[in-house]
């Protein structure tokens, strides 16, 4: 999620889990700099990788096996910094330290973008889909109660903000079922029996959900909106050719764009859709897209039909009207919806 979300989260589980001789500014500054600590990946860097935050971010130290590194790294760190202070010494400043780290890699897991919780035991990117990678409803209340824990030195406003934390996924969870659920039915009248079907949160709310799925060589995607107490509606949106590595599109096997397209795919886990601009193969990630019921990828790979070295293109634009478009499908006043019976 954002770095404020992780801060604030971080903050929270420091004073949650300070003993009671530690400082509560070092155990709320050490909670702080953990919950943001694995987002250092972001500094991996080469410029000869166009891939590399794809491979990276999120990768080890976002596991459960990097944690206690994170925790003696940061708990150090924050036990010199206020060296002058007594009770301030790492190894009572781990735990803290190791909780906030905690929050950030299950708090990124909640997302869709997919965290390898298990490496090395596994590469698998684990994403639960049940929380937006920014939601205001989310982390204003997280804010709050983190800022009158440290102020008013108060053990249970940290672990209220954590229990929110908690509550606000489990709720997404709950959506998230729904809105898949609503998803199948819609599908199953229409006679339609999809090979992958995939429901991603969207920015900022638990109401209206990202459907994508894979029918007939075709991606295809709806968006759903699922309000407590009343039956859900489909918006149906746009399609687009799924890509095949040994289709006519392709680039050469072996070719330098073939293999970055591969390695693309590693990420994707296979939801990669087609498109051709330019002279150009775009291969793009069609489970992210700026609006619900869009088939425009956030990223793609650009290559050359022959193989050559191609790059990564972001595609992030807010066109007009974008906003527009989002707060109908927010609303329920978008013109495309279905409501199921």
């Amino acid at each position: 999620m954002d770095p404020l979300t992780h801060a604030v989260l971080g903050i929270s589980a420091g004073i949650a889990l300070r003993p009671k001789s530690v400082p509560l500014a070092a155990a709320a500054t050490a909670g702080m700099l953990a919950g943001l600590a694995p987002d250092l990946d972001l500094l991996i860097r080469s410029p000869g990788d166009p891939l590399v935050s794809f491979r990276w971010h999120r990768h080890f130290t976002h596991s459960f096996a990097f944690l206690p590194l994170i925790a003696t790294v940061t708990a150090f760190f924050t036990a010199w910094w206020f060296r002058r202070r007594e009770g301030a010494g790492w190894k009572a400043l781990w735990l803290p330290s190791l909780g906030a780290a905690l929050t950030h890699i299950l708090c990124d897991a909640c997302t869709s973008y997919g965290t390898m919780l298990l490496w090395p035991l596994s590469p698998a990117r684990i994403a639960w889909d049940c929380l937006p990678i920014v939601d205001v409803a989310c982390t204003l209340p997280v804010l709050g109660l983190a800022v009158t824990a440290w102020a008013r030195d108060s053990r249970q406003a940290a672990a209220w903000a954590l229990a929110w934390f908690t509550a606000y996924a489990a709720a997404g969870v709950l959506q998230h079922e729904r809105a898949e659920a609503a998803v199948r039915e819609w599908l199953d009248g229409r006679g339609v029996k999809p090979e992958r079907l995939a429901v991603k949160p969207t920015f900022s709310n638990l109401l209206v959900w990202r459907a994508v799925w894979l029918h007939a060589g075709r991606w295809e995607a709806a968006g759903v909106r699922v309000v407590p107490f009343a039956r859900a509606q489909i918006a149906p949106g746009g399609t687009k050719q799924a890509y095949l590595p040994t289709g006519p599109d392709a680039p050469p096997w072996g070719s330098r764009g073939a293999v970055m397209i591969a390695e693309f795919s590693e990420f994707t886990g296979g939801w990669n859709c087609l498109d051709r601009r330019d002279g150009k193969v775009f291969v793009g990630d069609v489970r992210f897209a700026t609006l619900p019921t869009s088939i425009r990828p956030l990223w793609s790979v650009r290559t050359p039909p022959d193989g050559s070295a191609g790059d990564v293109f972001f595609d992030r634009r807010i066109e007009d009207g974008d906003w527009g478009r989002f707060g109908a499908l927010l609303t329920g006043a978008d013109p495309r919806y279905v409501r199921l019976r």
